[in-house]
């Protein structure tokens, strides 16, 4: 067997000299950064441990249960990258999709060779993959040559059918994509292949490393990978290998503070497969302030923010674990821990839980001291609601929402929900479903559940609730959906799907040269509206790039660079009016400032012709205040992102004295009517 002819080639280099044969592997699924679905030290492929190889026939085991407990969340398995042929009987194996997300243990055999790639649904970074080896494959010049087969004719999860073609060779070479899809493994799967902004000295550089093993892509003979993919990203593309560039701050300010979560920062209180930090900013020097891991609480995780109206609390949720955190926004002390699965409140409520809370925002009764706190099951089918106790600031659970309709028999996992300005709606997108609804408070019920695009993932709704937009993760496409307010001229029903913008596929790319000629995006997360209702702008994590759609034309207007595993975005107050885009990255430590309109222009029509990066800050930074000693991964997974004060329509209206006194005219009121107005009513 070719097995045997491997082995002795990679197994001292790469896997070890006690690994003598293929034969069934077993990825342990936890939560650790970098190595969700962890083959070994054994398995250490250039960097990675969520990569193997087998023979055909041979058994994969991903276990949560069994042996290392590693996990405190629920996950899928799920099919992102297949040989065809291997679904024709059906799903491969538990790699198919879900009905609930879980924490079973699971086992599947693979006959077809070629290469497999999964993925989590709630945690689209979880990845993991093998390659079944087809014995007899050569290096097509040496018969006794081995080579790892990865196949030729793959199907990728996504596209507007659910699945597309993934050519992985044309006659004159390799895919673009499919050099692209494999660059953004080993980039993900490997800590060491994340680009660290603190070792910028003018001189440094960053280039992803890739297993040195031969390949065969196709019938396509690659000798040494790695070799192969840095000629195509650093000589031929220029991608990589690059200076690191030093950091500068932005020349104008900002008004408050940035909150970012850190979520792959290790520190020392800490297991591995607890990590996560939120790491404050000041928007008035640029610095960090401090950071805050909860080491008593072993905070999983932590992933998104919101705050309170008084900007006294923030609210951070723990991704991968169970809790929503009130934290003192002033001194960074934790208030109350709400345990949204095992708490005593949960109990209440005939057995509804909420695993892997993702999103929190507040629903806002303008004019009213009453405030609710919403917070998105991403491993259930509901958003949690809590109240609000106005003289302490503490939560208490006041209901789940569920956000499937009569008949519905699967999980809608919704991730990152948006509330309406006037506190009477919200959208969510359902990441395991694959659709979106539109939630009414004022009637209490679901206005509408739409099919959108594969795994929607983020939301953001016009500052008018006129529209939303639903970020498809793994479809490549934003979703416009017509909100519970419809402008006369959008001609839509509430709910209802309007268009698909296609971020990958739309003409400027072209998937087999690699060839750009326009703005795109792929793998795209976070999809906020300014608070001026002019653009939503994405980060995307396939193509590290941030995109800008004008919300006059919904059309896909400019791209911007930005950092590998490019995620989140959220707006603050420029000093002196107009605003910041903050712009997070969770293969990179920076924090990018992002001036969309940097001359204040307004409504000009080549407003976003001047959109730049105006500055950004190194997250690395560890010598401030903080709860627990950094030890690793320092400043990395840069997710959540959020600006105190918190200046998006119905909100900045509900700010105290002081922070209103700090916003222009236009920036304390940015979109017309005062909430709890309908915007279109005459």
């Amino acid at each position: 067997m070719k097995v045997g002819r491997v082995l002795p080639l990679v197994a001292g280099l790469l896997l070890g000299a006690s690994q003598l044969a293929f034969a069934d592997v077993t990825f342990t699924v936890n939560d650790t950064p970098g190595h969700w679905f962890d083959a070994g030290p054994t398995w250490d492929l250039g960097g990675t441990r969520s990569l193997a190889v087998i023979n055909p026939g041979d058994t994969v085991h991903f276990t949560q249960n069994n042996g290392r407990k590693a996990v405190e969340s629920n996950h899928t398995i799920t099919n992102l990258v297949w040989p065809k042929g291997a679904d024709a009987n059906g799903p491969v194996g538990p790699m198919g999709p879900y009905d609930s997300a879980n924490m079973k243990d699971w086992s599947v055999k693979l006959e077809k060779p070629g290469l497999y790639v999964w993925i989590c649904k709630l945690h689209p970074y979880m990845l993991g993959a093998v390659i079944v080896d087809d014995p007899t494959t050569t290096d097509g010049k040496n018969p006794s040559g081995p080579a790892f087969d990865i196949g030729s004719d793959l199907v990728l999860l996504g596209g507007p059918s659910g699945t597309i073609p993934f050519p992985t060779v044309t006659p004159a070479g390799p895919t673009d994509i499919a050099l692209r899809v494999l660059r953004a493994f080993f980039i993900v799967t490997n800590p060491g292949n994340w680009k660290d902004y603190s070792k910028a000295d003018g001189s440094a550089t960053w280039a992803p490393k890739y297993p040195e093993v031969p390949v065969n892509l196709g019938g396509v003979f690659i000798p040494d990978l790695n070799a192969a993919m840095q000629n195509y990203f650093v000589t031929t593309k220029h991608i990589d290998g690059n200076v690191i560039e030093k950091q500068h701050k932005p020349a104008k300010n900002g008004i408050g503070e940035v909150w970012v979560d850190t979520q792959f920062e290790l520190t020392a209180g800490k297991p591995e497969w607890t990590p996560g930090t939120m790491t404050v900013l000041s928007a008035t020097d640029w610095n960090v302030k401090r950071k805050i891991a909860l080491p008593e609480q072993k905070m999983n995780n932590g992933h998104n923010f919101w705050t309170s109206n008084d900007q006294k609390e923030i609210y951070q949720t723990e991704w991968h674990g169970n809790s929503l955190f009130v934290i003192n926004r002033h001194n960074g002390k934790l208030i109350q821990e709400i345990d949204l699965v095992n708490g005593e409140e949960v109990k209440k409520f005939g057995g509804q839980k909420c695993h892997d809370p993702a999103h929190v925002m507040t629903r806002l009764y303008p004019g009213s001291i009453q405030q609710q706190v919403h917070v998105g099951c991403n491993g259930d089918d509901a958003v949690v609601e809590l109240d609000r106790d106005p003289a302490t600031g503490r939560l208490s659970i006041n209901r789940f929402i569920s956000m499937s309709q009569p008949g519905d028999k699967a999980q809608t996992q919704p991730h990152a929900h948006w509330m309406g300005f006037d506190g009477g709606s919200m959208i969510t997108p359902n990441s395991n479903t694959g659709d979106s609804t539109l939630f009414n408070f004022n009637s209490d019920s679901i206005i509408d559940k739409q099919k959108t695009g594969t795994l929607p993932i983020a939301t953001g709704m016009m500052p008018d609730s006129s529209k939303s937009y639903v970020s498809n993760y793994l479809g490549d496409t934003i979703s416009v959906m017509c909100g519970p307010y419809p402008k006369p001229a959008d001609n839509c029903v509430p709910g209802q799907l309007i268009k698909n913008i296609d971020l990958l596929f739309n003409g400027h790319y072209q998937p087999d040269t690699g060839e750009i000629s326009g703005p795109i995006g792929g793998f795209s997360v976070q999809t906020p509206v300014s608070p001026d209702g002019k653009f939503v702008i994405q980060g995307n994590t396939l193509t590290g790039t941030i995109t800008i759609i004008d919300t006059k034309t919904d059309t896909l207007v400019k791209m911007i660079p930005c950092d590998p595993g490019c995620h989140g975005v959220n707006f603050g107050a420029k000093k002196h009016g107009g605003y910041y885009a903050y712009v997070t990255s969770k293969f990179a430590n920076r924090l990018i400032v992002l001036d969309y309109d940097p001359g204040n222009l307004g409504t000009k029509d080549n407003v976003v012709a001047n959109a730049q990066i105006v500055g950004a800050v190194v997250l690395a930074n560890d010598n401030v205040p903080k709860d627990d000693k950094i030890i690793g991964n320092r400043g990395m997974g840069a997710q959540g992102v959020m600006a105190v004060p918190n200046v998006y329509n119905g909100w900045v209206q509900e700010l105290p004295v002081g922070y209103k006194a700090q916003l222009t005219r236009a920036q304390r009121n940015p979109y017309g009517p005062l909430p709890g107005q309908n915007p279109h009513d005459k």
